[in-house]
């Protein structure tokens, strides 16, 4: 920059350098967040650590032991290394991604080849029946019983062998392309739930909740058990990405969900991230007095939640509406009822949790 050009400022107050590390360090985040394992002996949050490292390193300067980045004494950034680190994880990436299209597409040669196999083999038996029938039609001519009974007795041995070893081979051909299913089968099993996740969170997604909930109303409309909603928002959560940045929001909704998974540990409770900043767990065979219980809970949790680089001046906080459901419920006015309770737990000055009928 030239002595006299003047440094441009973000509307927040911050320099366009300083967004640019944090947005790079947020991208650093997520892209540990987002990753997936690419050898099945290393640990499942060995990447997701070293990512961590850089995204510290390009904020503040910090050391990255796991990346072989020493702090500067003059809060200097290692760039090369950064980029090196990046490049390799993008080529190695490419690697694996080439070899499982690699993989699948000898999959689908194999089912190829076995299905032609079998067609060809059902050729030969025809062709081996065809000559044994020819065999036994030039021994009536001749007339002599012992030669049809030995050319019959024959027919019947080749016949079988053939058709054990037929059956030998497809069982084997079958036993192999299950073992290939499989595995594409339990890839996808995988991909479909990794689809009901939140990408950030790891809880359940909108898309999850809203499958859920239609179910659980159904479920009441049958049985009658009552089921309770609650929805949940961050506090000043506007104000905490203005003053931490992006990547200390991210942190925030992480250890927010994860207080929620600890407060509600049935099998059967569902806890969502709605949107945002706001949350939904939804209670299966819970009245709204039940709820509390384990809402309190997790209210109460909140202070133990330690982020570090918050301002000392911001506190961690929720508010919280609950509401049971009633007979005459959709999932519209259920979710609307829930709704209100937050609303009114706002106006009543947050970091409570308030009840609508």
């Amino acid at each position: 920059m030239d002595s006299g050009e003047k440094q441009q400022h973000a509307p927040n107050g911050w320099s366009l350098a300083d967004g640019a590390l944090d947005t790079l360090g947020c991208i650093f985040n997520t892209m540990g967040r987002e990753s997936f394992p690419l050898d099945p002996n290393s640990e499942p949050h060995e990447f997701s650590e070293h990512c961590m490292e850089a995204a510290r390193h390009i904020e503040n300067g910090s050391a990255a032991p796991l990346l072989e980045i020493e702090q500067a004494d003059d809060g200097t950034r290692n760039w090369g290394q950064v980029r090196r680190f990046f490049i390799d994880r993008r080529r190695q990436e490419k690697t694996f991604v080439s070899d499982r299209m690699q993989n699948y597409h000898g999959i689908v040669g194999d089912l190829v080849y076995g299905l032609r196999q079998i067609c060809e083999q059902g050729d030969a038996t025809k062709q081996v029946v065809i000559k044994s029938l020819g065999s036994i039609e030039d021994a009536v001519d001749g007339g002599h019983l012992p030669e049809i009974s030995r050319v019959l007795t024959d027919m019947i041995r080749n016949v079988s062998a053939l058709f054990t070893r037929q059956k030998r081979e497809y069982e084997q051909q079958i036993q192999t392309l299950n073992e290939r299913m499989t595995g594409l089968r339990d890839d996808l099993v995988a991909a479909h739930e990794e689809m009901k996740l939140d990408a950030l969170t790891s809880i359940y997604n909108r898309g999850a909740f809203d499958a859920s909930i239609t179910r659980c109303l159904n479920m009441h409309f049958l049985l009658n058990q009552p089921i309770s909603l609650v929805m949940i928002d961050v506090d000043n959560f506007k104000n905490i990405n203005d003053s931490g940045g992006h990547t200390i929001g991210d942190e925030v909704l992480v250890s927010v969900a994860a207080c929620l998974s600890r407060a509600f540990v049935r099998k059967n409770d569902l806890v969502a991230r709605y949107g945002g900043d706001e949350f939904a767990v939804l209670l299966p065979d819970t009245s709204a007095d039940k709820a509390q219980v384990s809402i309190d809970r997790f209210l109460v949790s909140m202070p133990t939640i330690q982020i570090d680089d918050l301002p000392d001046d911001i506190t961690i906080s929720c508010s919280a509406g609950c509401t049971e459901i009633i007979d005459a419920d959709t999932v519209e006015s259920f979710v609307a009822r829930a709704d209100k309770a937050l609303y009114d737990a706002k106006q009543a000055g947050r970091n409570c949790l308030r009840f609508s009928q």
